[in-house]
């Protein structure tokens, strides 16, 4: 039995030994990705053709960032008259380009369909002394700009991803009139928000008091903060896949992966910096201070920062498998700011998420298997978000994953509660109070930091202490050991790669010592993950059971405070809203003409279920389009909403109404042509659809119309 193994063992020992020549390789060639990008300023990964055609750098205040003219793809010409997509690359650490560093992404999407598309990037380095406040400031000029290159498109769309999410938002805010649909993809805006059991990054500010280490870590680098430190932030929460998990994979799929792990490798080890100013305003006011979502976030000169002032729709994108921006903080922002659904309609705000059960955070935006069908769905069908009455939705895609390709694609917008927002995770009062505490000590630590310690770096200041802080960070170190640059030795390893590529042995899957490789590498994820499970939650424990203490928040006088101030209206000025929208509504009543009395049909009919499908819309859209093409789309949009709102606030008299038009039987027959028109383009009419038609032609009394 022995002796059969040794033919086995043999074969297993040389697939082993070249499997780690490969995979040391693979390591060289990161290392050497990770120099250039490093050296290299304005490197990225954008993995599209453009053009700079505004540089930040050149501002009255000069930032960083710049705006660039995707080109178009080979064979498929832009329509400068369809609605410009601007896609803002996030910057939480590493360089830029993630947003489109693969084909099948939200770039790619749009250019598939002719849209002009734009990308807004950064260069690896800040300006000196630039803050994040001035940031806010110069990138509006961007989408002011991309605008007026458009002025008879459609509003522009902005796509933000993750960190990228809440500045496209902060845009939009300054200057909603130039915005159509604002996209945020897996971007946190509710910062403290979260669940117990699940997703500790919350957590990380209390361990050390708050933001005053982001202070020191910024003065040990002379004023720069290197983005190693949020990287390693956020590899750290995947423990198990961090040390372990990636470089397994490679090793066991070595010949089919080494390209693919690269090409994420290239961006995960592209190190950026933040000047310390920009990153402690990100902390204080945001993640620490939670104060986006309370309407309390304003500039230092005054500007109000609050999503309310955003008049286009919002859609978020979520997913239960994101550990850095889960549904309770990248959707609970929805619930932080309005306290119903009925404060959204009457503030005319138009909102949707999308929630997927599977994908992690980066999948959100680079095109995987799972998100690329989100991607799509957006892209096709933004005219029709776009047109939404006011309200609350969730966008549910029915396709069956992988049969994306062969049809098109099924969904439907689904009328949601804030109830069903607070479901994906919400705080208690308790919960927001253990926060409130470590927001206040935050502030106390932070200020004695500024007046005891940071003089004292000011005073010293060494950029080589600087230079070496950074160079010594591990996460750095594990990439350039491997580097041509820093380690010839590893240069030979080449030579051997492609020779052994040439004469490669793979071993059997059923070689029994294989098997063996995968239980034991099955032991080791398994033991780092219960590692990671637990250290998660004694984190979360340590959390509460310290800042949730009531000796701590009775020192910082939060015990009997209210922890989290909520946007929401008074009694007063709650009646006097609805009233207003209840007015704008009596004002749309009437059907002045044939166009708002077929959408009225159509609302009629769509009105008890509340849900509308996508291509029903779809349809709804190109049709009106195509037979009222002197009409822009913001004048269809504000036509076909304000249907669908008077029906569903008042559908006894919007019906009232139609019936008032409809009394003579040219205006009724016309009316019947376009309703017969818009079905036979829908396609199949369910039964249901048949029966409401049935119902709506008696009350109408058109007898044509049961036809």
């Amino acid at each position: 039995m022995l002796l059969n193994l040794i033919p086995t063992w043999s074969e297993y020992l040389q697939d082993v030994t070249e499997r780690n020549i490969l995979f040391l390789d693979v390591m060289r060639r990161r290392g050497n990705d990770m120099v250039v990008m490093t050296t290299d300023d304005k490197a990225t990964v954008l993995n599209f053709p453009l053009e700079i055609i505004l540089d930040g750098a050149y501002f009255a205040q000069p930032i960083n960032y710049w705006l660039a003219r995707i080109l178009p793809l080979d064979g498929i010409p832009t329509d400068e008259n369809k609605r410009p997509y601007v896609v803002q690359d996030p910057r939480a650490g590493r360089g830029p380009g993630i947003a489109g560093f693969k084909k099948e992404s939200e770039i790619g999407a749009a250019l598939k369909h002719g849209h002009p598309v734009y990308f807004i990037g950064f260069n690896a380095e800040p300006i000196a002394e630039q803050t994040f406040e001035e940031v806010i400031h110069g990138q509006v000029n961007f989408y002011q700009h991309v605008a007026d290159l458009h002025p008879n498109s459609p509003k522009l769309c902005a796509i933000g991803n993750c960190a990228a999410g809440y500045l496209s938002m902060f845009s939009a805010m300054q200057k909603p009139e130039i915005f159509g649909p604002v996209l945020i993809a897996g971007s946190p805006l509710s910062y403290w928000n979260g669940e117990h059991g699940r997703n500790p990054m919350r957590y990380s500010g209390g361990f050390v008091g708050g933001s005053w280490l982001i202070s020191l870590l910024g003065d040990l680098g002379g004023g720069k903060f290197d983005g190693t430190n949020l990287v390693m932030n956020f590899n750290i929460l995947n423990f198990d896949n961090f040390i372990w998990g990636k470089q397994y994979d490679l090793f066991s799929k070595i010949d089919q992966e080494a390209e693919r792990f690269l090409q994420f490798e290239r961006w995960l080890g592209s190190f950026g910096e933040l000047n310390t100013t920009e990153i402690r305003w990100m902390v204080e006011q945001l993640f620490v201070g939670n104060k986006l979502t309370t309407g309390q976030l304003c500039t230092s000169d005054g500007l109000h920062l609050d999503p309310r002032l955003i008049t286009s729709p919002i859609v978020t994108f979520v997913s239960d498998g994101d550990n850095i921006s889960p549904p309770a903080q990248s959707a609970g922002w929805i619930a932080d700011l309005y306290s119903d659904v009925e404060e959204i309609i009457a503030r005319g705000k138009t909102i949707i998420y999308c929630l997927n059960h599977k994908v992690g955070h980066l999948a959100l935006f680079t095109g995987s298997k799972i998100a690329k069908r989100e991607n799509q769905l957006f892209v096709e069908n933004m005219d029709t978000i776009d047109l939404l009455p006011p309200g609350l939705y969730e966008l549910i895609l029915d396709t069956p994953e992988g049969q994306e390709n062969n049809a098109s694609l099924v969904a439907r917008y689904v009328a949601r509660t804030i109830e069903d927002v607070k479901a994906l995770g919400c705080n208690s009062e308790s919960d927001d109070r253990a926060f409130a505490t470590l927001a206040k000590a935050s502030n106390a630590l932070q200020n004695s930091y500024d007046s005891y310690i940071h003089p004292l770096f000011k005073m010293y200041h060494n950029p080589v202490v600087a230079t070496l802080a950074k160079n010594l960070q591990p996460l750095r170190w594990s990439y350039w050991l491997f580097a041509e640059q820093y380690n010839p030795w590893i240069s030979g390893v080449s030579k051997l790669a492609e020779q052994v590529k040439s004469q490669r042995h793979p071993v059997d899957e059923n070689n029994s010592f294989l098997q063996i490789q995968g239980s034991v590498a099955k032991f080791i994820a398994d033991s780092l993950r219960g590692i990671q499970d637990k250290r998660d939650k004694a984190q979360e424990r340590w959390f509460f059971d310290f800042w949730g203490n009531q000796l701590v928040q009775k020192y910082w006088d939060t015990f009997e405070q209210i922890p989290r101030y909520t946007p929401s209206l008074t009694k007063f000025e709650r009646e006097k809203l609805i009233q207003n929208y209840n007015a704008e509504i009596k004002q749309k009543l009437v059907v002045n003409n044939h166009l708002e009395a077929v959408f009225r049909v159509i609302a009629l009919l769509l009105a008890k279920r509340h849900e509308v499908q996508v291509t029903t819309a779809s349809i709804l859209v190109k049709w009106a389009k195509s037979n009222n093409s002197e009409l822009s789309l913001e004048e269809l949009r504000d036509i076909i909403s304000s249907q669908f709102m008077v029906v569903w606030e008042q559908p006894e008299l919007a019906l009232a109404e139609l019936r008032q038009f409809v009394v003579l039987k040219p205006a009724a027959i016309k009316l019947v042509v376009m309703v017969k028109e818009i079905l036979s383009l829908v396609g199949a009419v369910s039964p249901r659809m048949i029966k409401a038609l049935y119902e709506l032609a008696l009350k109408l009394n058109i007898t044509d119309l049961r036809k």
